[in-house]
């Protein structure tokens, strides 16, 4: 699987020129075609007294990263408005799957507008030669200026690091469909995997994609549907291997807020788009929204978005089991719990008295786990439980 690692525009080499179209000085090419464009990675020159790029992940300043099946934004004015909108809802990072730019294969173009950067590796013509496919970024201010470096894997598969410590890598990703050939499938989850294993393990890796795939709750909690799909099947297994979570499926949503994709013709609702995310940086995910700000973009998709702060306290470890000492300190189990400890301390011969402590700790919690009752864990409930609330709240579940 080829691998291409293109250096980030705002920080080329000395000497090098932009590229018209890309400075926005020429404007897009006659009708909004793209096909064959010479992409110019190279940026503006920083001067001596240039500092260098600010860490994209903080622990007190959260931004917006999100994922989009765009259709197509061969216009201009589809991408003017695609940006438009990624900057009235704060998005910093925003995936892009089905951009439908054609130019040379393995080849990254850089493209500005408006106040963003647009990074793409190049569509693909199917059987009529029409274009279709595309992955990309949409990079506001504060990630332009983190950007350090963009990796083609696929057509199907690009990523970029961004700086910070730990280093933010984002990977967007474009599956094929449930219906494409199964070798075609299996295909695209091998190369994922060896992007994803190409991460280092300490950085923050956000996988942001429209895997037109369903899981269902065997698999993921809060999901809209109730089986996993033979795309789902591959998704969970990729989830599972490499230690991932599914940002928008940990977050109770309403069942209307769940579904990512509709189909204009039947009007079904699905969920297709993911944003994957490290289990050990879970701490760090504040939260995740699908919303239909971009419906003006003209898909029929809608945005999946996370906001992400860096936490690094320690994931908590599995929850401990608690025993009810009041309630045995009641109960006539008192003595037996004595009875038994003096049995097994008995037993213990004549050692150096470190061991001999430790096979002493060792019974009493032996001792401990058969005589005395484990307290009962009360789960909080994240739903209110109110009869008025549940009347309405079943209202609003059957209007969606």
């Amino acid at each position: 699987m080829e691998n291409k690692v293109i250096p980030n525009p705002i920080l080329p080499a000395a000497g090098v020129r932009r590229n018209q179209a890309a400075d926005g000085g020429a404007g897009p090419l006659p009708g909004g075609q793209y096909d064959d464009r010479v992409s110019n990675p190279e940026g503006r020159v920083l001067s001596d007294h240039s500092t260098r790029s600010k860490a994209l992940l903080r622990c007190r300043r959260p931004f917006t990263m999100g994922t989009f099946n765009a259709n197509t934004v061969r216009e201009e004015g589809r991408l003017e408005e695609l940006a438009h909108c990624a900057k009235e809802r704060g998005v910093e990072i925003l995936g892009i799957q089905e951009h439908r730019r054609v130019h040379a294969e393995g080849q990254i173009v850089y493209h500005r507008v408006e106040k963003c950067w647009f990074i793409t590796s190049s569509a693909w013509r199917n059987e009529a030669q029409a274009a279709t496919g595309g992955v990309g970024l949409l990079l506001g201010s504060r990630a332009r200026k983190a950007l350090l470096r963009v990796h083609y894997y696929t057509n199907r598969i690009l990523s970029a690091d961004f700086d910070g410590n730990p280093v933010t890598t984002v990977i967007v990703v474009y599956s094929p469909t449930n219906v494409a050939q199964a070798e075609e499938v299996e295909k695209f989850y091998e190369d994922l995997a060896t992007a994803v294993r190409d991460i280092p393990a300490h950085n923050f890796l956000t996988i942001l994609g429209d895997f037109n795939a369903r899981l269902g709750p065997e698999d993921a909690p809060l999901t809209y549907h109730n089986s996993t799909n033979r795309n789902g099947e591959h998704l969970a297994a990729l989830l599972m291997e490499h230690e991932l979570h599914s940002a928008n499926t940990m977050f109770q949503k309403r069942m209307g807020k769940r579904w990512t994709f509709q189909d204009w013709a039947t009007g079904m609702q699905r969920q297709l788009d993911y944003i994957l995310v490290r289990r050990r940086w879970r701490n760090s995910i504040l939260n995740s929204e699908r919303y239909s700000t971009f419906n003006y973009v003209g898909s029929d998709h809608r945005v999946v978005s996370m906001r992400v702060r860096l936490c690094l306290r320690v994931p908590n470890p599995s929850l401990k089991t608690r025993y009810d000492w009041k309630a045995f300190s009641a109960s006539p189990g008192l003595q037996t719990y004595a009875v038994e400890v003096r049995n097994r301390f008995q037993l213990l011969g004549e050692e150096e008295p470190n061991a001999k402590y430790r096979r002493f700790v060792a019974a009493n919690v032996e001792v401990t786990s058969m005589c005395i009752p484990v307290m009962e864990r009360n789960g909080v409930s994240q739903r209110s439980r109110h009869p008025e609330v549940m009347v309405a709240r079943e209202g609003v579940e059957e209007a969606h």
